[in-house]
């Protein structure tokens, strides 16, 4: 097993690489001006030029690369052009919100979507089953900024349950953390839920009928002790890799819910990166993303192999 944590920690190092390189590519070849964004319309030719010597991007490409590849190896992304603060504080800062938004929103969607899918996999009402499943289908297909709005509509406006926007770090409040982070977080998870759904109520209706478990049967084991022990543990290998994924799709889902609900988030911080062509903010944002994609992904297969004996075996031999 440390053999292949250890195998899998050096993949990471291209997982990573390729697409900061690819990054660093289409940044500089985007069109516009940086340096023209930065000092605003007013701004003299003059000024640009000097800005945009300071900042080196009057220098070949592969002088920049070069530049910005030493930066990337000790890990220096230097410092936001418009925020005047350094990037990996930056980052940070704003990653310390959006952890806290996805983790909320995959406590919804794990507490909501296994649950139903088992409940879907093993009822006897056929039109139960297949109302979950059509809703299942609307979720997934219903887009995150979509929902978010309707929620900030009836929730926030009509009922005025819940703040539509701003953010109360937890440490300050509690409750009003839960509240501000109500909307975004369930506009998240439901969607999400939907997902696992899917994948827990195949994984249930597919473990039901595998050998080990009409082996179960033979031997005269009561079906609640096969449920818990045998089926749900088997159902629950491809619910795991759901959710190793669905962080990817909470940090995508994060950029769009984190401006509808005004929250300080990383998805905020990158599109305002992006606005304002702030080249070293942007490369930490992704960076940041990467590493806790692969990571994530890491900890889903080391947690895939503990509950699954099949796979410790594929990983010995």
């Amino acid at each position: 097993m440390l053999s292949y944590i250890f195998k899998r920690l050096l993949a990471l190092i291209p997982t990573v690489a390729v697409p900061m390189v690819m990054l660093f590519i289409l940044l500089r070849l985007t069109p516009g001006d940086p340096a023209a964004v930065i000092l605003g319309e007013e701004a003299t030719a003059a000024d640009i030029a000097n800005l945009r010597q300071e900042m080196g991007l009057n220098d070949p490409l592969w002088l920049q690369f070069i530049a910005w590849l030493g930066r990337m190896i000790r890990f220096d992304f230097g410092e936001s052009i418009f925020l005047r603060t350094a990037v990996s504080d930056s980052v940070l800062a704003a990653a310390g919100v959006t952890a806290q938004l996805a983790v909320l929103a995959l406590l919804v969607a794990v507490l909501i979507g296994p649950l139903l899918g088992a409940i879907a996999a093993s009822t006897k009402s056929r039109s139960l089953d297949k109302a979950m499943v059509m809703g299942s289908a609307v979720g997934i297909a219903t887009p995150t900024f979509w929902l978010a709005i309707l929620m900030v509509l009836v929730f926030g406006v009509m009922l005025r349950w819940f703040p539509v926007a701003g953010y109360v770090p937890p440490t300050t409040d509690f409750g009003q953390f839960l509240r501000f982070m109500a909307l975004p977080a369930v506009a998240l998870g439901v969607l999400e839920a939907a997902t696992l759904f899917r994948y827990s109520r195949n994984g249930v209706l597919d473990a039901k009928y595998q050998p080990f478990v009409t082996t179960a049967r033979a031997q005269g084991l009561a079906e609640r002790t096969i449920t818990g022990q045998y089926v749900f543990r088997s159902a629950l290998v491809p619910v795991v890799t759901v959710v190793g994924l669905s962080m990817a799709s909470l940090l995508g889902g994060a950029v769009v819910t984190e401006n509808v609900f005004s929250l300080p988030g990383l998805g905020k911080l990158l599109l305002t990166a992006v606005d304002r062509r702030d080249y070293p903010l942007i490369e930490g944002c992704i960076f940041f993303i990467a590493i806790i994609f692969v990571l994530v992904n890491l900890l889903v297969d080391v947690v895939c192999a503990f509950l699954d004996p099949r796979i410790r075996l594929d990983i010995k031999d």
